[in-house]
């Protein structure tokens, strides 16, 4: 027999709006989600075959197509931020340490900071230079002198840095000698040192007995010499201060007024 082509309605072709299966035909409606594992031509696959709803984030370590990973948010290195402070305020070895251990630590950590620990570097290298440039021009207050010692030109210097045999110009009476005007001693005067000396070390002991103590000494050390002080002359004596005691300064200078 030859075969016989099937008629039309014949279940054994599906006709047009019905299923393989015979059932009913398959129709979807407009803007109905497609069934899962269904995809509409030209539309692009949804993770697991589900549809986010508007505004709907992702669970973790899911990510839709053409979103940005989410991150979750990083923290500031504290190290910087402790270099930026200590910049600031000229603690220059401090800031340039904990500078170098923010750098080191940020990339690891995946932290936040590199900014605020370069801004410390850079203010600690400002302190630098302008330390350096203060010293250059300003000096560090140490007298220029011959080959034997001595001060052969008028210059400026500090208290703390006068030795035995330097003339002062001149020494007001006041709370705190800062700064002092040296001369040659060939040159008229207000006092020539004849005695450096350290007072002992302990708790501050008060301004009266600081200053009983280094008019003594200079007294005593005077009579050591033998010789005696000419009339119309005088001892006077520079002491430290109670500020200057807490850093350590001791030193007491004695000098004579010329007749």
């Amino acid at each position: 027999m030859e075969p016989k082509p099937p008629a039309d309605g014949d279940p054994g072709t599906p006709s047009s709006g019905q299923s393989p299966s015979g059932g009913a035909p398959e129709q979807s409606y407009p803007g109905q989600p497609p069934y899962a594992g269904q995809q509409y031509p030209g539309q692009p696959p949804y993770p697991s075959g589900q549809q986010p709803y508007p505004g709907q984030r992702p669970y973790p370590g899911q990510q839709y197509p053409g979103q940005p990973a989410y991150q979750e948010p990083r923290n500031t290195s504290v190290p910087a931020i402790l270099s930026l402070v200590f910049g600031l305020i000229g603690g220059v070895l401090v800031s340039v340490i904990l500078g170098i251990v923010a750098l080191t630590q940020i990339p690891k950590k995946n932290q936040k900071g590199k900014g605020l620990a370069i801004a410390g570097l850079a203010i600690s290298g400002l302190w630098l230079v302008g330390l350096v440039v203060g010293i250059a021009v300003f000096g560090d207050g140490e007298p220029d002198r011959d080959a034997s010692g001595q001060v052969t030109t008028t210059q400026g210097t500090r208290a703390d840095k006068l030795r035995v045999g330097d003339c002062v110009k001149e020494i007001k009476e006041a709370a705190e000698v800062r700064n002092l005007e040296l001369v040659p001693c060939d040159q008229p005067n207000g006092g020539k040192v004849f005695a450096v000396f350290d007072l002992p070390a302990g708790k501050w002991p008060g301004l009266a007995a600081v200053q009983k103590a280094a008019e003594k000494g200079c007294v005593d050390r005077w009579a050591a010499t033998g010789k005696p002080l000419d009339e119309g002359s005088d001892i006077i004596y520079l002491h430290p201060i109670e500020n200057g005691w807490s850093l350590g300064d001791r030193g007491t200078t004695c000098l004579v007024t010329p007749k």
